[in-house]
């Protein structure tokens, strides 16, 4: 009997708090429910700035009346305070120049914005100033190559056919005059390629400091794959004019690396080995060098490195 009657007590007990929660709940709807004017801060964020432009204090503060639900304020009560903005697309919005470096534009679009955000009209959003100022500088600017940075594996034979080529090779660059003066050039983001053996084809966004602005944000990049062979080739060994001696030997053999495209456009009037006779009356023998080769060709030895020499009394 006892039993039961706890039981009883423990139900009535239940009974009363679920009441008194619906109840609770039932008179927060209603709150929330109700209409509420209330004047809130909210920042406001410009993008879409001319890359030519820069806005030092992009963050300025308005105060805005609103009147909306109280589900609607709560919501921006719960947005975390760096959160409680809206941005004003320069691209999008009218503006108008008032002075030197200050221009304008009608509160009326920051309205229209908090009102998105409060998923209300815009009509219900009131701003006392008529009119929202800021100030906006001309950046300095230079033009810069582009420079694209690649990480590409390829096949065996295989390497680059000339210098990867950016479109377009080079841009103009905004930002403070010591950021400007400082870049010589802009890297791309790196290209990885593995196990390449054809020409690449792809865009690729740039690797733009943080500082700095520019008119666009990726370029084209070609790249251009040959596959490449081992050759060798003798050529004679020339000695300066002004002198008259006999080399021993008189041919060097050159060793190079050249792709296969242009294999049969080489031959020995491409190179051209000279005998080097600075320190003539000091040495034995004489260093050789390599003063002519094609710059499609990759040099990989010449032989002999010195020859001897006689010589010849006149």
């Amino acid at each position: 009997m006892a039993k039961d009657e706890q039981n009883q007590g423990f139900r009535r007990f239940s009974g009363m708090i679920v009441f008194i929660l619906v109840a609770g709940l039932l008179w927060l709807i209603i709150k929330l429910s109700d209409t509420y004017t209330v004047t809130v801060p909210f920042a406001i964020h410009y993008v879409d700035i001319p890359a030519s432009q820069l806005i030092q204090e992009n963050d300025q503060e308005v105060n805005a009346t609103v009147t909306t639900s109280g589900f609607n304020l709560l919501n921006y009560y719960f947005v975390r305070k760096p959160y409680r903005k809206v941005e004003i697309s320069l691209k999008e919005s009218k503006y108008r120049k008032t002075d030197n470096h200050q221009y304008s534009y009608s509160s009326r679009i920051v309205e229209e914005k908090i009102g998105d955000f409060f998923a209300t009209s815009s009509t219900d959003i009131h701003i006392n100033d008529d009119i929202q100022y800021f100030t906006m500088s001309r950046l300095a600017s230079k033009r810069v190559k582009i420079v694209p940075a690649t990480d590409i594996n390829f096949e065996k034979q295989y390497n680059f056919y000339g210098q990867p080529i950016a479109s377009p090779d080079s841009i103009t660059i905004y930002g403070a005059v010591d950021d400007v003066n400082k870049t010589r050039d802009v890297h791309t983001m790196v290209i990885t390629r593995k196990n390449v053996n054809q020409n690449i084809e792809t865009s690729a966004k740039l690797d733009l400091d943080e500082n700095l602005h520019a008119d666009i944000e990726e370029v084209e990049v070609s790249i251009n794959v040959e596959k490449y062979t081992e050759a060798e080739i003798t050529v004679p060994i020339s000695i300066p004019q002004n002198l008259n001696m006999h080399l021993y030997p008189n041919k060097a053999s050159v060793r190079y690396i050249v792709a296969m495209k242009d294999y049969a456009i080489i031959n020995s009037m491409s190179f051209m080995a000279e005998v080097d006779t600075t320190n003539i009356y000091f040495n034995d023998v004489l260093p050789v060098n390599l003063v002519l080769y094609p710059n499609n060709t990759q040099i990989i030895s010449i032989n002999p490195k010195e020859v001897e020499y006689i010589i010849v009394q006149q």
